[in-house]
């Protein structure tokens, strides 16, 4: 019987009721694109720190990533390698040599990361030749050879076969350098990334930083990020001497990145939820106004307060429910299009690339996320039903009637 009163009252005041539905439908939508778009943002600038720049583990000696000297190096990092590789789950792993040092041209001089990388491996675990963007990638039978990014080569008026000066402190701490051939320019979606690193073959900087055959940072990468924390404890076990971190130690920020952006998204959506709260409240509170006669009338003929109060609370959920529907169908059809074309922001691509992020954003949803969601609209219905119907329970019903 409730149910039946509840749903016809709603279409009492049918323009009312449809400017509530149409709200409800469109901030539901709202919502949900914005936190999948949001949440394409973030999987975006990991899977791209994750592929391109920090690989998901990484092997360092205890260390080296206080100081970043050349001196904490792997001297055993080439077996190492060669053991790790032979792991089923492990997708690429490559050695590297890092150094902290200048690059400099008649334009200037420029602090950057000089990453000494084999090039084959390297190819496998960040697709570093299909970053470059003019030139070609390492010739295995050409020696100093360098790589180096875009906007390196155009703040210090550098280009192809163009000669530059690699300055760094060797393991002895004296100050070594040497000069390279520009064979690539290169470019990623990181901009402070490409204006911090060059890259050249290993075999080129090991002898001239004085650590001939050995390696000072060993880069993993998985076939699933699922398995990372059981391949971490593995190599932490078979490898004890060293220090074995994953990308979210390595660059807690990224970690940071992720929590906030989940509190962000929540809080806009709590935002827009609590706006809808508002409108629906009105909505309610005038709906029963308008019916004090009507309302006392049932009081006045046994109904008790508890059915009058499932009554209010009824239409509320009814005027959500309507709503939901037209708004999760808009929202899901938005996000499949955008996932297969893409957002373009390409007008805005500096700004993006400044923080890290892709200029074209592939917006994203996980059940987890709709879940919270549709409790957060449920709780909305429940705080939207309270005050209406507690205004309902104060009528007195002799006094309604005279009304």
């Amino acid at each position: 019987m409730l149910t039946k009163i509840a749903s016809r009252n709603i279409w009492r005041s049918r323009k009312r009721s449809l400017i509530i539905i149409t709200a409800v439908s469109i901030g539901l939508w709202a919502g949900i694109f914005m936190m999948a778009f949001y949440n394409g943002m973030i999987e975006q600038r990991i899977n791209s720190a994750i592929t391109d720049e920090l690989s998901h583990i990484q092997v360092h000696h205890p260390k080296f990533r206080k100081e970043y000297d050349i001196k904490y190096r792997l001297s055993e990092g080439r077996k190492i390698v060669e053991t790790i590789r032979k792991d089923s789950k492990i997708k690429a792993v490559a050695g590297r040599v890092i150094l902290k040092g200048m690059i400099a041209s008649a334009s200037g001089s420029s602090g950057i990361t000089i990453n000494g990388i084999m090039p084959e491996a390297e190819q496998v675990l960040t697709n570093l030749n299909g970053k470059i963007i003019k030139g070609n990638y390492f010739n295995p039978q050409k020696t100093n050879e360098i790589i180096l990014s875009e906007k390196l080569s155009k703040k210090l008026k550098l280009n192809l076969n163009k000669k530059t000066i690699l300055t760094f402190q060797n393991a002895e701490g004296n100050l070594a350098s040497g000069a390279f051939r520009i064979t690539a320019i290169y470019k990623t979606v990181n901009g402070p990334y490409d204006d911090s690193n060059v890259f050249v073959k290993i075999m080129d900087i090991d002898s001239l930083a004085g650590i001939p055959n050995a390696m000072n940072e060993i880069a993993i990468l998985l076939k699933s990020n699922t398995e990372l924390e059981e391949i971490q404890k593995k190599l932490k076990d078979k490898f004890p001497k060293t220090e074995v971190k994953n990308w979210m130690e390595i660059s807690p920020e990224l970690g940071l990145t992720i929590s906030v952006g989940d509190q962000m998204v929540f809080i806009f959506m709590g935002i827009i939820l609590l706006a809808l709260a508002f409108g629906i409240v009105n909505t309610m509170m005038m709906a029963v106004l308008e019916r004090t006669r009507e309302i006392g009338m049932l009081l006045a003929l046994g109904m008790n307060k508890f059915k009058i109060f499932m009554m209010i609370l009824l239409e509320t959920l009814f005027l959500i429910i309507a709503g939901c529907p037209v708004g999760i169908l808009l929202a899901f059809v938005s996000i499949a299009i955008t996932q297969r074309t893409g957002i373009d922001f390409s007008n805005f691509s500096e700004a993006y690339s400044s923080f890290g992020y892709s200029s074209i954003i592939y917006p994203s949803l996980t059940a987890r996320q709709f879940g919270i969601i549709m409790l957060l609209v449920f709780i909305t219905a429940l705080f939207s039903a309270l005050f209406p119907a507690r205004r309902a329970l104060k009528l007195n019903p002799a006094e309604s009637l005279k009304k």
